[in-house]
């Protein structure tokens, strides 16, 4: 792995990121504050609190798993209306739609699945 140098701040945006990750590494075992790390740094103390938070952010956002489930189903059409089909939404980019004409017995035995996943 590559040794970050802290001494030269990346003027790229977009090698910022690992390099405010590697200075908030060393400020976290070099037993300094983050001001007084940050001074020795050449940064502001605002700066890297930001970044300890966006990081921090980053970290949970991606170790956090989507729990499994379904949402609630709200029927738009007449009951008497068997022309559209059933569209149960299962998130922003998740949908199962039953087609016109399914047999209720089959759906409801299809819910039970869903219900039980």
């Amino acid at each position: 792995m590559n040794e970050i140098d802290l001494t030269k701040k990346p003027l790229k945006r977009g090698e910022l990121s690992t390099w405010y990750a590697a200075a908030l590494a060393a400020q976290s075992s070099s037993g300094l504050s983050i001001l007084a790390y940050a001074k020795k740094l050449g940064v502001s103390a605002p700066t890297l609190y930001l970044w300890k938070r966006r990081l921090s952010a980053r970290a949970n956002a991606k170790s956090e798993t989507p729990k499994p489930g379904l949402v609630e189903l709200v029927l738009e059409r007449d009951r008497g209306d068997s022309t559209s089909p059933f569209v149960v939404r299962l998130g922003e980019d998740r949908s199962l739609e039953v087609s016109p004409g399914f047999d209720d017995t089959e759906l409801r035995r299809l819910m039970q699945v869903l219900e039980s996943c």
